[in-house]
């Protein structure tokens, strides 16, 4: 076990800028925290700015370094306290401004719940932080009794020297209401991350409004290619998801997310919104910030709404469906509940029969003489459905085939009206113009062509759905 050192003497701000060179410990309320960024060496470096009852404005910067991200200080509220070991105060700018480093090969840091009324709470501190915080305690008392409150100090006092770090001002954007090359701020959930924590899932329960597909491409011979989420992701991963409400693929620099992790609510401020290949993405920008919002009390409010809508007979039908399908379609089981298809994508059981509501992305072969194979005289037609949710492939096989589209493939010309009528594709389309396909009801059943790896060999078909007209 690492030897406890000595504690250090405290020195107020206003003191340590005529220490020069010389290594300080010193408490500070913490008014600004910056975003991480990465060294040309690899380190880390993290800044805060900190403020006393001796130097309220500007206050003091520090640069923290460290060989991680995780190591840096991860701010909770903008009035928590700090307490510095042995940082080094030193010149820059010509020796015309002054501010302070924090190596951790000599000093420390602590971070501490700053709200009055509470008892003094350390929630991070460096690994080669020993200091008994006993000691320090009456002088973080008085420092509370001082700044009680930066935000509420600034309610009184129209000087900048107690205001919290500037936060982006708020507006914030539920996921139904995002659209193509706009900028918005989401309150939300994150689901899952990649290891490197590059790119996020966050989900707010709300549904995306139906992407506009682009048509071109649309007639090439090959299957449909989606970037749902269901196709970056295992089942097994999916299983923890709510199967209600749009998963948002977020992609954005892995020092933006250091301090939140999978569970976590969070306001990611001024995400660029994209389409890509059907599928919503949210893109990071310059001025993109990511805070913690675990205790907004918006975030109660979505989940009341998540949980009164899973517990509704219609609840798992997309959003953006009602008040109806246009009846394109007619199913044969009309009792059967809906689901959404990330239910039927995670369902319990490798087999079951299921009703939805989706839109047809896509339908492969795209030429509509090819529905028929001559080497067999099989139908079989492979649809790429939609909802808010996910994405799922469904062959229409055989007689299923022929029921849905009502006719005979000899008639070749009457078939290709339905198929333009079921992507979106207007009679005059000149395969430039995106497409946004209507929404149908169908019904789906789960099987497996393999007994001895069911879940690997998982597949769908759609049965007992009519297209009309």
């Amino acid at each position: 076990m690492a030897k406890k050192r000595d504690s250090f003497k405290l020195i107020k701000i206003k003191e340590a800028f005529n220490l020069i060179n010389q290594h300080v410990t010193l408490i500070g309320v913490v008014l600004e925290s910056r975003e991480p960024k990465q060294c040309r060496n690899n380190d880390w470096i993290c800044t805060l700015r900190v403020l006393d009852d001796t130097c309220p404005s500007p206050g003091l910067t520090v640069n923290v370094f460290s060989k991680t991200a995780e190591e840096l200080p991860q701010i909770k509220n903008h009035d928590d306290m700090v307490l510095f070991t042995r940082i080094k105060m030193q010149t820059f700018d010509s020796g015309r401004r002054v501010n302070a480093a924090c190596d951790k090969r000599v000093a420390s840091f602590a971070l501490f719940e700053g709200s009055t009324g509470k008892d003094l709470v350390c929630y991070q501190c460096s690994s080669n932080f020993y200091e008994d915080v006993a000691l320090y305690k009456s002088s973080m008392d008085d420092l509370r009794k001082v700044f009680p409150n930066c935000s509420e100090a600034d309610n009184g006092n129209n000087s900048s020297i107690y205001r919290k770090a500037p936060r982006p001002q708020e507006n914030l954007t539920f996921l139904r209401e995002i659209k193509k090359g706009k900028c918005f701020d989401l309150l939300c959930r994150i689901l899952h991350a990649d290891e490197e924590m590059s790119t996020v899932f966050v989900w707010d329960g709300t549904d995306a409004p139906p992407a506009s597909i682009l048509a071109k491409g649309i007639e090439e011979d090959k299957a449909f290619s989606s970037l749902s989420v269901n196709t970056f992701l295992s089942r097994d991963t999916l299983l923890s998801f709510p199967t209600v409400g749009t998963i948002l693929r977020v992609s954005l620099s892995n020092h933006l997310f250091h301090q939140v992790k999978p569970g976590d609510w969070v306001k990611l401020y001024h995400l660029l919104c994209e389409v890509d290949k059907g599928s919503w993405v949210g893109k990071v920008t310059n001025s993109t910030k990511v805070h913690l919002a675990q205790d907004d009390r918006l975030v109660e409010k979505i989940m009341r709404i998540y949980d009164k809508r899973i517990s509704s007979k219609l609840g798992h039908i997309p959003f953006w469906s009602f008040p109806s399908p246009p009846g394109l379609t007619v199913t044969d089981d009309q009792c059967a509940p809906f689901l959404s298809l990330m239910d039927i994508i995670t369902f319990p059981k490798v087999t079951c029969k299921y009703r939805c509501i989706v839109r047809v992305v896509a339908v492969y072969p795209w030429q509509v003489e090819d529905y028929c194979s001559d080497k067999d005289r099989r139908h079989r037609v492979l649809l790429t459905l939609e909802d808010p949710t996910a994405t799922l492939d469904a062959f229409l096989c055989d007689k299923e085939s022929e029921y849905f589209w009502g006719l005979g493939f000899q008639h070749t010309r009457i078939l290709r009206k339905k198929r333009n009528r079921l992507l979106g594709i207007s009679e005059n389309s000149n395969f430039v113009t995106p497409r946004n396909p209507p929404w149908i009801e169908c019904c789906i059943f789960s099987y497996y062509t393999n007994k001895a790896d069911p879940w690997n060999t998982r597949l769908y078909r759609i049965f007992g759905t009519r297209l009309r007209g």
